[in-house]
């Protein structure tokens, strides 16, 4: 019986690393979540309202961004299919304006950006596939995405990651910072920094860089910093914020703030993720790790036992017929 059920628990803790551990640590393709990125009460951030009555101006107040993230399930299969390998294809958009406007209404809002994008389903590594898409200023081109994008790996390291960055279109480091826990879950947390680069240039009225002329060619800046607080084992980010500057440049000057603005999760967000993945995690962690070593070694000491018992057996069997 020892033999039996030690046999069976060895070849269990295989399965549960080689095989099930695999089926588990995989993204869905149907996935849909909504996050809710914003300024901190009381905190208002600076940008350029080209909307504004009398021309475009720069205004503080409160900033709210909404990204809708949807799986695409059909596109998933197919790019699966043409890669051979387990991809998923994802659509997000990604919407920020003023608390109060609706990223549904049809309304153009102060910024958007619609990404299709696939990547590996393991690792959360973008691939390069000829149907994924950018769409932003109301310009669609394919997307050339580099890096993460959406989560990190899983089983995620303490090393630094590359991770997409939509204004640059490309991807930078994500450096590992270290250990820490938001609302009792273990957290690594990592950090992007973007130094102020150009862009591109945009024609603007004269008077907002400070100029007489009517209109004048001024070189856009970006600069940002974002962190992301990443659950290892699932790679999901549990809580990300981003303190972005971005201005217009003229002969080398600062002339005037596009956007600077620090954005985070919101509270409600944080602890409705943390929900989610501390049982996910708990699971993936017991198939990857935890099973496989206390059952083997359950199993290894079950076949031991039984060995001695059988060999036992077949002495006493011996000296009996002798």
């Amino acid at each position: 019986m020892a033999l039996v059920l030690g046999a069976f628990l060895v070849v269990l803790a295989g399965l549960s690393k080689f095989y099930m551990y695999d089926r588990l640590a995989v993204v869905p393709d149907n996935n849909q979540t909504t996050s809710i990125s914003q300024t901190a009460a009381g905190e208002d951030a600076e940008y350029l309202d080209v909307g504004a009555e009398g021309g475009p101006a720069v205004v503080t107040g409160p900033l709210k961004s909404t990204r809708i993230v949807e799986g695409n399930v059909e596109l998933s299969e197919e790019a699966s299919d043409q890669l051979n390998r387990d991809i998923a294809v994802w659509d997000t958009f990604t919407c920020t304006d003023t608390p109060d406007f609706d990223c549904g209404s049809g309304e153009t809002p102060l910024s958007s950006t619609r990404d299709t994008v696939a990547f590996d389903a393991h690792t959360g590594e973008t691939v390069d596939w000829a149907k994924t898409r950018t769409e932003s200023g109301g310009t669609k081109t394919r997307g050339a995405f580099k890096g993460l994008y959406f989560k990190f790996p899983f089983g995620t390291e303490k090393k630094d990651y590359m991770f997409w960055d939509g204004t640059l279109k490309e991807a930078t480091p994500a450096t590992y910072q270290g250990e820490t826990t938001i609302k009792g879950l273990d957290v690594y947390e990592f950090e992007q920094v973007i130094e102020p680069t150009k862009t591109g240039t945009i024609a603007v009225p004269g008077s907002l860089v400070g100029e007489d002329r009517s209109t004048v060619v001024a070189d856009r800046i970006y600069a940002n910093t974002r962190t992301f607080l990443v659950e290892p084992v699932t790679g999901v980010i549990i809580r990300g914020g981003e303190s972005q500057d971005a201005y217009l440049e003229v002969a080398g000057e600062r002339r005037a703030t596009t956007t600077e603005a620090t954005l985070g999760y919101t509270d409600a967000y944080i602890q409705e993720t943390v929900d989610e993945y501390k049982g996910k995690a708990t699971l993936l962690k017991a198939v990857n790790s935890t099973f496989p070593i206390v059952g083997g070694l359950v199993g290894l000491l079950l076949l031991a036992v039984g060995v001695v018992v059988l060999a036992r057996g077949r002495r006493e069997n011996g000296t009996h017929t002798a």
